[in-house]
This record gives C-alpha cells, sequence and structure tokens, in this order.
C-alpha cells in the first residue's frame, strides 16, 4: 500500500511507542519520514532499519520543549525533501502524581514536552503547511484529554489542553486546507507505560487491572494506534479536522 506516497512527514517521540511504530508504517505506505527525539542512539537505529526495508527515514535530534530545536527541525525536513505535508507531533511524558504532592519543576517538565512541545511544533508545521496549500496535523492525545485519572494531575491537564489546542488549529486554518486532528489512546503497550507500571507496588496485578479497564479485555499495542494516525494522515480521512479518534479498546465506554 502506498496511499501516502510523496506526503513528507515529521514523527516527534519517533525512537520507540507510538511514535516508532507510526513512523514505520508511514514509511511502509510511501511517506518519506523524518524521526525526531531525543534518544538519539535508538532514533537513529529506527530510521536505519526503514532505509534497510527500502522506504525513505532520517533521523534528526530534537527536544520538543525548545522552540529552535523544533524550527530547526522543519527547516532541516524542507531542506531535505522540498516541503511538510504531515506533522505527527507524538512526544510526551508523564508524572505519576496527583497534584498535592507535584512540584514545580515536574509540571513544568510535563506541561513544557507536552503541551507546549505540541505547541511549537503545530506553530512550526502551520507555518510551512502554509507555503505548501496545506497539510495533516495529528497529535497524541490521550483518553485523559477527555476523563481524567488519579494521580495523574500535570498529565491530564497536558493532554486536555493538547486536544483543545488541535480544535483551534482546525478552526484558524481549515479555509488553509491545513486538518487538524488529535489522537486519544488508552493504556498502550509501551515504554512510557512500562515506567507507569514498574512504580506500582505489584506490577503484574497492575497490567491485570489495566487489561480489565478496557471493554476488549485488554490494553494496546503500538501499531494499533499507528494505523489510526496513518488514516488521519491519509486522504480517506479528508472531511475530519478538529476531531478527538479514540483508540482505546472501550476504556471510557465501560463504567
Amino acid at each position: 500500500m502506498n496511499d501516502l506516497a510523496g506526503k513528507v512527514s515529521i514523527v516527534t517521540g519517533g525512537a520507540s511507542g507510538i511514535g516508532e511504530a507510526t513512523a514505520r508504517l508511514l514509511a511502509q505506505r510511501g511517506a518519506p519520514v523524518v524521526i525526531a527525539d531525543i534518544n538519539d542512539e535508538a532514533g537513529a537505529a529506527v530510521a536505519d532499519r526503514i532505509r534497510r526495508s527500502g522506504r525513505v527515514a532520517e533521523y534528526q535530534h530534537c527536544d520538543v520543549s525548545q522552540p529552535q530545536d523544533v524550527d530547526g527541525l522543519v527547516a532541516a525536513t524542507v531542506q531535505r525533501f522540498g516541503r511538510l505535508d504531515a506533522m505527527i507531533a507524538n512526544a510526551g511524558v508523564q508524572v505519576e502524581k496527583p497534584l498535592a504532592e507535584t512540584t514545580d519543576a515536574e509540571w513544568d517538565r510535563v506541561i513544557n514536552i507536552n503541551l507546549k512541545g505540541t505547541f511549537l511544533c503545530c506553530r512550526a508545521a502551520v507555518r510551512q503547511m502554509l507555503k505548501n496549500g496545506g497539510g495533516s496535523i495529528v497529535a497524541t492525545g490521550s483518553v485523559l484529554s477527555l476523563v481524567a485519572e488519579p494521580v495523574l494531575a500535570a498529565y491530564c491537564a497536558s493532554k486536555g489542553g493538547i486536544l483543545m489546542l488541535i480544535r483551534s488549529i482546525a478552526t484558524d486554518y481549515g479555509r488553509h486546507h491545513i486538518r487538524a486532528n488529535c489522537v486519544c489512546p488508552g493504556y498502550i503497550n509501551t515504554p512510557l507505560g512500562d515506567g507507569y507500571f514498574a512504580i506500582q507496588p505489584d506490577p503484574a496485578a497492575a497490567r491485570r487491572a489495566a487489561d480489565a479497564m478496557h471493554a476488549l479485555g485488554r490494553m494496546g499495542e503500538p501499531d494499533e494506534v499507528a494505523r489510526c494516525v496513518a488514516f488521519l494522515v491519509s486522504e480517506e480521512a479528508s472531511f475530519m479536522t478538529g476531531s478527538a479518534l479514540v483508540v482505546d479498546g472501550g476504556l471510557v465506554a465501560k463504567v
């Protein structure tokens, strides 16, 4: 399948998890992909594996909380490929603490990477897409863009903000042929999730409980989210913008 042939794409947080799966799938479907991360060794390895499969991929170091890094990422992508068609703003972190126990530094780190980072990526992408004549932005939100979960105050705030940022972009730039959507996963088997389970008193029991929270009786896999991201990037989603595409195995539907 080459339905994304020639659609130059950036995937932040592309060294692992949902970002890695998304980068691999977009490339498989014909998109030249630039993988951005702060984990240089892992990110470069992902790009190398994609190239060895016969597809086009590059890696660039990028701290999404730093404007100069993000602007440089988009500039380098355009210099290399001539345009930018899709921005996948995926990089994120979380802190497992309730509000009263969250420090200023922890709050700032989550907001700076998750929310400010998404803002910077979207701003740089929109500026370029206005020159292109359009494009697609997909941000990784969460079911916690829609509902709250205990002990994740900063994360919930950041993910709720991402959804409203995406809706604002969709509203402002739809007439410029720029679509902006948010994918909202439930629990997914990723390194970020592994970190959450590792700090629980009984990690195995916590995983079983997380599985049971979903109507499908299990957590999701990165590839399952990646397929939804690829759909939002593609022309099959040409009339979708400002949407929250929930990919959660029935988590928020289940009491």
